[in-house]
């Protein structure tokens, strides 16, 4: 009588986990043994079981120690090689892609200058005098509320001296209404004349 399917799940009775953990793995080392001998393998099986304890298995003839080195030499080399390669073709396209970014970007500034049209359609021309429109356009903008901020600080600078004078004239008429004696008693900024 044979076996029905099992459904691949996690076994979530502990006590059943375990119990199939340590036969499968034992069935698992089981097989990797018959292969080592009937095909005359190099195997080496690793296990780590739930709670972290390590199990493991090696073909009699080698050591784990030696298949894992070769393990790591043979996914090595062709990972590393592979990586090198499509690393410098990734780099080579990013150089090509840039390369042409600023070709591109230099010929629209010479064409922004004035230089090398002869290479441009009557459609590419057109376009450029829109852009340089716009661009015009935008700079007279700024320039335009550059200077207005500026009459506006000026003005107010303005207003603010025109204060200070009006300030400083009654200042003076009221030191001419007052008794030369008088003025120069309370006058704090006068000069004495004895110098």
């Amino acid at each position: 009588m044979g076996r029905g399917k099992v459904e691949l799940k996690r076994i979530e009775n502990k006590t059943n986990r375990q119990v199939t953990f340590s036969k499968r793995k034992n069935g698992i080392l089981k097989k990797a043994f018959e292969l080592s001998v009937l095909c005359d393998a190099e195997i080496a099986l690793v296990i780590f079981s739930p709670s972290g304890k390590a199990y493991h298995y090696a073909s009699d003839h080698h050591t784990m120690d030696k298949i894992i080195g070769r393990y790591r030499r043979e996914v090595g080399q062709l990972n590393s090689a592979d990586q090198r390669s499509r690393l410098v073709q990734l780099w080579k396209s990013e150089i090509e892609k840039l390369a042409r970014s600023v070709e591109t970007m230099e010929a629209r500034l010479r064409h922004l200058a004035g230089e090398d049209l002869s290479s441009l359609s009557i459609k590419d021309l057109k376009k450029l005098e829109r852009q340089l429109k716009i661009g015009v356009e935008r700079i007279r903008s700024k320039k335009k509320r550059l200077i207005a901020e500026r009459i506006n600080e000026l003005k107010t600078r303005q207003k603010e001296l025109q204060e200070e004078n009006s300030r400083l004239k009654k200042t003076i008429m009221m030191y001419d209404e007052m008794a030369p004696t008088e003025a120069e008693e309370q006058c704090l900024w006068c000069i004495p004349t004895n110098y």
